[in-house]
């Protein structure tokens, strides 16, 4: 059948116990009110005074009261040293671009992806507090496994404040990576969409993917309140973009079903005010592409015709078809919790193959590297049956999840 339906010396007074043999947890004691890791780690940061730190992090690093990190920590006494920054540095707009509250801020993003030597020499211990979304392209997960693999490989303590998941937390889909197809959009070892926390990322890779057997230099400072279940616009957390892109809670839903788009010479929507919400190109009939996208019969989301003009708007680099007006689709999130990025970024990918002629890959096969592998174009130049596709993934995302399950906290 051609169309699918689809589918982280402590502070004795606060901290109970630690866990140990590799599952690096902090667990402080439940507690109905939600605190993020970051507003844990500031009430019960004892133990990091009279130490060198160094926080990686962005301004999506704050807790539920809009407090960043580094300023609470400061507060608390903390001795930061250096603050070093993913992909689009520490705010989107730049304003923290040298320094914030007087200490120097050094990139991870360009030539410079992780530390180099000398960078945490005189650290005794590296925060990592960024939000995530889940993904394995988002660069921050790159950033945490490089930053993480050279922080114990040089002995030094690394931990991670847990922050929520804002998609669903128990997804899991997608090409798990092919080491030949390892980039920095695409280098952590899981699917695509690995349905994890950061903390819960780090305790995996920290487990699966290091060689240094020392439990005691990783650990997950918990989030307090919270479980799988939460919807993330519950946990009443002021919304900071991600990345400049990334602009409110639905966008950061749809971008793992539309960045895949990013390798195409279709716009996912940057330059316009509903970025990875809507896609197109001037020479998209969008009717018969709505009619095709609609065929696969997806629940918990729904897709309209639009238009749309991709503007400069402060980006980087120019968007695709920058003002030029697009003919296209928007996407909106029914119900979260039925919503599949994968499943239906591959029914996008082939309805465009074959409703647009003018549609084609760029940057080189820029696909392989986002999804992980070659087959994923493979399959769509081949016009496979979208069912056969999302089978390709099935026994690896299986033994995925068999050790994902070992690393889960919540």
């Amino acid at each position: 059948m051609h169309k699918l339906t689809i589918f982280f010396c402590l502070s004795l007074t606060f901290f109970t116990y630690l866990i140990p043999a590799g599952s690096g947890t902090i667990k402080i004691e439940d507690n109905n009110e939600f605190k993020t890791g970051s507003e844990v780690l500031i009430e019960n940061s004892d133990f990091l005074l009279n130490k060198n730190i160094a926080v990686i992090s962005n301004k999506s690093g704050i807790t539920k009261n809009g407090e960043h990190l580094i300023s609470g920590l400061l507060k608390k006494g903390v001795r930061i040293k250096k603050i070093f920054t993913p992909e689009h540095g520490f705010a989107s707009d730049d304003k923290y671009s040298n320094e914030f509250f007087g200490i120097e801020i050094i990139s991870l993003y360009g030539e410079k992806k992780s530390f180099s030597t000398g960078d945490i020499e005189d650290i005794d211990i590296v925060i990592y507090d960024i939000q995530d979304l889940s993904v394995r392209f988002y660069t921050y997960t790159s950033t945490l496994f490089l930053t993480l693999k050279y922080t114990v490989e040089n002995n030094k303590e690394y931990i991670i404040c847990d922050r929520p998941i804002i998609s669903r937390s128990d997804y899991v889909s997608g090409f798990t990576l092919n080491p030949e197809y390892s980039s920095f959009v695409g280098m952590v070892p899981t699917p695509v969409y690995y349905g994890m926390t950061s903390g819960e990322l780090g305790q995996y890779l920290f487990n699966e993917s290091m060689k240094n057997e020392n439990n005691n230099l990783f650990k997950v400072v918990k989030m307090e309140g919270y479980n799988r279940n939460i919807d993330y616009n519950d946990l009443n957390i002021p919304w900071v973009n991600t990345s400049p892109s990334i602009v409110n809670v639905d966008c950061a839903r749809t971008y793992p079903a539309l960045c895949f788009l990013e390798a195409t010479n279709i716009s996912e929507g940057r330059g316009t005010e509903k970025p990875f919400s809507v896609f197109g190109a001037p020479f998209i009939d969008s009717d018969i592409l709505l009619e095709e996208i609609n065929s696969y019969g997806f629940r918990g989301v729904i897709f309209e015709v639009t238009e749309f003009t991709p503007v400069s708007s402060g980006l980087a680099y120019a968007p695709k078809y920058l003002n030029q007006k697009c003919n296209g689709i928007k996407i909106s999130i029914t119900n979260y919790k039925e919503f599949q990025p994968f499943e239906i970024s591959v029914a996008i990918l082939l309805s465009l193959k074959k409703t647009t002629p003018e549609f084609k890959w760029t940057g080189k096969n820029f696909i392989d590297k986002l999804a992980g592998t070659h087959l994923l174009r493979n399959y769509i130049d081949s016009e496979f049956d979208i069912a056969d596709i999302c089978n390709e993934t099935g026994n690896e995302v299986e033994i995925f999840k068999d050790k994902r399950n070992k690393y889960l906290l919540y």
